[in-house]
């Protein structure tokens, strides 16, 4: 093969596994006013040090900080509702990371603020998109993320009694057929996310939910963020919880990254261009 014609499909090549990607942060910041579950102690922060050791030399700044591990953004263990199934420590690395997919139930929310994902609605799903990808990490999309900060609005009550929440969530026959997908297909979910306080729906008293994914050892992932800047396919997650041994849960950062479609296209345009040039001009010089 020509030299010419060799360094042209290097480059098409490279460019082809190059996109430029976009990224979306998945979890709000962690503070005084992050969200709590409401029978537990809200995040607290104490300065330990903060200025110049002596004036003129170095800057210093030290805290001490202390929070539930379901606070905020952050991850469920199996562990949380599953006895003997994997803690935060225990989740595999390679769970963490995977094809993301969104369902999204917010015109069912804005006329039922407790509605929840049904089977139906994965069925529905999987018709217009196709299968879940192996190793996908599922969000459900209830729009209720636009509440978050607002702890009366957000929890559905101004109390810390629990029998008056009401927000929306996964109905336990969504859970169930999640489960059964690697069975069925052959295909594993790794892991189940919502913009909301908790996966099982505001008067949930039995969390059956989380009971049926974390005997499969699908972990969950609350108070998601963004879900509005996601497509509904073609993104790759990453989940990176805080590693607590033993842990029934954790902060966690969630990483979305979404290939730049249009720019990579245009690279590939470039370069086949630059194949054709190259070719032609071999062509060329055999008849010379």
């Amino acid at each position: 093969m020509p030299v010419v014609v060799y360094l042209a499909l290097v480059w098409v090549v490279g460019v082809q596994s190059g996109p430029n990607n976009q990224y979306v942060d998945m979890g709000y910041e962690f503070g005084e006013d992050s969200m709590t579950w409401p029978t537990r102690k809200p995040f607290a922060r104490q300065q330990l040090a903060k200025g110049y050791t002596v004036p003129g030399e170095y800057w210093y700044e030290s805290y001490r900080f202390c929070m539930a591990e379901h606070t905020g953004t952050h991850l469920d263990a199996p562990s949380h509702f599953a006895e003997g199934k994997w803690s935060v420590d225990q989740i595999p690395i390679t769970h963490l990371m995977g094809p993301g997919v969104v369902v999204d139930i917010q015109s069912k929310v804005e006329n039922n603020p407790i509605a929840e994902l049904t089977s139906d609605d994965l069925m529905a799903w999987m018709d217009e998109h196709g299968p879940l990808p192996d190793g996908v990490i599922l969000f459900v999309r209830t729009g209720w993320g636009n509440r978050y900060g607002n702890k009366t609005a957000y929890f559905g009550t101004d109390t810390n009694d629990t029998s008056k929440l009401i927000f929306p969530g996964i109905n336990p026959g969504a859970a169930q057929l999640l489960i059964g997908y690697e069975a069925a297909t052959g295909r594993r979910v790794f892991g189940v996310g919502v913009d909301t306080p908790s996966l099982d729906y505001g008067p949930s008293t039995l969390f059956t939910s989380h009971v049926e994914l974390f005997t499969a050892n699908i972990y969950g992932l609350e108070n998601v963020a963004n879900l509005e800047k996601l497509p509904i396919t073609g993104f790759h997650v990453t989940v990176m919880p805080m590693k607590i041994r033993g842990g029934s849960g954790a902060p966690v950062r969630i990483l979305a990254t979404l290939p730049d479609h249009s720019a990579t296209s245009q690279a590939i345009a470039h370069a086949s261009l630059l194949y054709f040039m190259a070719a032609s001009f071999s062509l060329l010089c055999g008849y010379l």
